[in-house]
């Protein structure tokens, strides 16, 4: 890509407005990282971490709406309200079941004496599978990612990252045709 185009596909975004939305995003994405790595798992510091995991990921949904217009985001939309069903029923933690997280093996530390505790590192809450509301929504699903390993996942996610992956293509798809049909001098790219 040449600068002239990085430079294209910049202003489309300025004249868009959305660089601001794109910056907000960014920015919530490294408070609520900063909340569930940085903040304890006890005390004020855990309600901190769940009110700010919690109110993030609904700032998060209304942000995928803002982007209306792709289709993958109403599928981001739809994912994450998939994930806030059992994570608002759980006090603003995603539940997990021991069973689920021991038969995994990705996580030998965690120990029966977890069960009610809010998992460091993370959203989760391990619980015994009697006790999770919507269990069909909770992190049940044990997955290898190349380059991340083995970790637990919700239907809401694999709905959240196939939105994504479907704004991905319909961006890919515009900025193929903005390159194929470009505009010509002084006509506008927005």
């Amino acid at each position: 890509m040449t600068e002239r185009e990085s430079q294209g596909r910049l202003a489309r975004l300025e004249r868009a407005g959305e660089l601001p939305w794109l910056f907000l995003v960014l920015v919530l994405f490294a408070v609520q990282q900063f909340a569930i790595r940085r903040l304890g798992v006890d005390g004020v510091q855990s309600d901190v971490r769940r009110g700010l995991f919690l109110a993030i990921a609904i700032l998060f949904m209304g942000l995928a709406l803002h982007y209306r217009r792709y289709f993958g985001a109403w599928v981001m939309a739809a994912g994450i309200g998939l994930n806030l069903l059992p994570i608002i029923a759980h006090g603003g933690l995603m539940p997990v079941s021991y069973t689920t997280v021991h038969d995994s093996g990705a996580f030998p530390e965690i120990t029966r004496a977890d069960v009610g505790r809010q998992l460091g590192n993370g959203k989760d809450i391990l619980l015994d599978s009697e006790d999770i509301h919507f269990p069909w929504l909770s992190d049940r699903f044990v997955v290898t990612m190349p380059l991340y390993g083995v970790n637990i996942y919700s239907l809401g996610d694999f709905v959240l990252f196939g939105g994504v992956g479907l704004v991905v293509l319909q961006l890919a798809a515009a900025e193929a045709w903005h390159i194929s049909h470009p505009s010509e001098p002084g006509e506008p790219t927005a």
